[in-house]
């Protein structure tokens, strides 16, 4: 690809340091590229991203504080604000299992490792750019979501170029599966596998006997890929997807357990490690995950309430069997706080707080205190800042106020 195929593309460049900034901006300027914006952190990236649309996005794996390149990646994957015709280049000096594992979950097109030079970005680039080209309509169609033109366009293009082969079919097994044409997907995964092992095609096969019930033989897959393949962590989170169907919970749970320790900064898989764990009671692992979780929140698309007050919930049940450690008592005021500085307009938000924080002052028989949350919320319900108590709330917190004081000898 010669610097003409360059002039008429437009770059994304998103860098933190200075002197690696300069150094890519002249590289790409080099290349022929005309038109290229400059990102210093993943928030300018993103606002960016929202107004203008881009060929290439070269963004560096570290991006000082805030949002780091693969939660950039994440969050852009999930808005898509990022078509599947645009080109997107990970650059990391970074070779951490962890680094490597979180980004591959959220696929980037390509990898460069720091340093490089001019000659061998120009290369990787130009590969990339001349595969999205041949794969453009295919591309096209997909991001249009619909499937049936992808797949005409990819049964084209295998047989214009024959080493796109490979990427053609995964397209159509995938457009087969968002179609729910599960056994005919299973029949080409199934052809694949019979040519060449194929991970993605082990996992698309996977995948179609998950969806058509036959669970024992989706596990069997599922498993196979995790020995072979190190990489694909998400065939965790389907494993634990069947266990909890199965209602092996436990197994469940040691499953996400062993994902996250592959890759930590997944926040959805935290927070489904929370969930579960909830629903077999064993909050202190459901403390630590959502604990984590409110953590990777802060700078994800993912930020909501929930996570904060699932938190506080937690140390509120673990406070039901035995006294809090200080522990976790300091973790309870830590989220409190960001529940009050970044949720506490929202009414049912403030309610929920102040039940946690009322039957955690009922729990530690600090009477005075539960007492003081309640006429709170009450007051604040009345001028609209918080959703009322229930009747059934009003009953239990009543009946304990006349337990504790009788226990107190009044």
């Amino acid at each position: 690809m010669d610097s003409s195929d360059f002039a008429n593309k437009k770059a994304l460049l998103i860098e933190d340091m200075a002197e690696a900034r300069i150094m890519q901006k002249k590289m790409l300027s080099d290349f022929g590229f005309q038109h290229i914006e400059i990102a210093m952190k993943a928030e300018t990236a993103m606002e960016l991203l929202k107004t203008q649309s881009f060929d290439v996005i070269l963004s560096d794996y570290n991006l000082g504080n805030g949002k780091d390149g693969q939660q950039l990646l994440e969050e852009v994957r999930h808005s898509n604000l990022i078509p599947n015709t645009a080109t997107y280049l990970m650059v990391t000096a970074e070779t951490s299992i962890e680094m490597v594992m979180g980004a591959i979950e959220f696929q980037p097109d390509g990898y460069i490792t720091k340093p490089f030079s001019q000659a061998v970005l120009q290369r990787r680039l130009s590969k990339l750019l001349e595969m999205k080209s041949r794969l453009y309509t295919v591309n096209k169609a997909l991001d249009q979501k619909d499937y049936d033109k992808a797949m005409e366009e990819a049964k084209k293009v295998m047989e214009q170029h024959p080493s796109l082969e490979g990427k053609c079919q995964r397209v159509i097994g995938d457009c087969l599966l968002e179609k729910e044409q599960y056994e005919q997907a299973l029949t080409l995964f199934g052809n694949i596998l019979q040519d060449r092992k194929m991970p993605w095609a082990l996992f698309g096969e996977a995948k179609a006997c998950f969806y058509m019930g036959i669970l024992d033989k989706a596990e069997n897959k599922f498993r196979q890929l995790m020995l072979d393949n190190r990489f694909f962590v998400s065939a965790y989170d389907w494993l634990a997807k069947i266990k909890t169907a199965q209602k092996k919970h436990h197994e469940a749970q040691s499953i996400l357990l062993e994902a996250l320790q592959r890759s930590p900064k997944n926040l959805l898989r935290q927070i489904h490690l929370g969930e579960l764990s909830f629903t077999i009671g064993d909050y202190l692992t459901a403390e630590m995950a959502f604990r984590r979780a409110v953590f990777l929140a802060k700078h994800s698309c993912y930020n909501t309430s929930g996570v904060y007050l699932h938190h506080i919930e937690s140390i509120v049940k673990l406070a039901e069997s035995a006294p809090l450690q200080s522990r976790q008592k300091e973790q309870f005021n830590i989220t409190l706080k960001k529940i009050h500085r970044y949720f506490f307009e929202e009414p049912d938000t403030r309610a929920k707080t102040y039940s946690y924080q009322l039957e955690l002052a009922l729990l530690e028989k600090d009477l005075v205190t539960a007492k003081g949350f309640l006429k709170l919320w009450e007051q604040e319900a009345e001028s609209g800042e918080a959703t009322a108590p229930t009747d059934q709330q009003l009953t239990h917190y009543h009946v304990a106020f006349g337990e504790q004081n009788e226990e107190n000898g009044h």
